[in-house]
């Protein structure tokens, strides 16, 4: 595991932990990703913008928000998915499903970057090219028969 991906885990961790002690108050649903580059900082918080988790990723003080965010996006997502593989969040006390989305400085959702749910499989977006077309061909096939 890289050093970033490390440092991902320990921060998802906390916010998760953070997040199943309070749970029993109220229900989170999503776990809120604001990824900044200012110093390279990246904030966890919950439904509330209470602050689950917070830490800086030195070496990215450098970059501009865009490229800093796709960085954390992607190690997330390969962070939390082998996270859930190996049944992290198993044993916690959260209302399921809950998801963690990217955010920016206005609060507004960049992107999904994983749900946790036993009934829910997250596919990626290089499944899904041409599914359109398949599904179209296959219902005009049905309809000529």
């Amino acid at each position: 595991m890289s050093q970033i991906e490390e440092w991902s885990k320990k921060l998802i961790e906390e916010a998760v932990r953070k997040a199943a002690e309070g749970s029993a108050e109220e229900v989170i649903t999503d776990f809120h990703v604001l990824a900044g580059s200012d110093g390279g900082e990246v904030c966890i918080t919950d439904d509330n913008d209470e602050v689950l988790a917070k830490g800086n990723v030195e070496g990215f003080e450098e970059k501009n928000d865009k490229e800093f965010r796709k960085i954390i996006a992607r190690n997330f997502k390969q962070v939390l998915g082998k996270m859930d593989a190996a049944h992290a969040f198993d044993g916690l006390n959260l209302f399921r499903p809950f998801s963690f989305v990217l955010i920016d400085n206005d609060h507004e959702t960049l992107e999904d970057l994983y749900v946790v749910d036993s009934d829910t499989v997250v596919v990626s977006d290089e499944l899904l090219k041409g599914l359109d077309d398949e599904l179209n061909d296959f219902l005009n096939h049905l309809l000529k028969s």
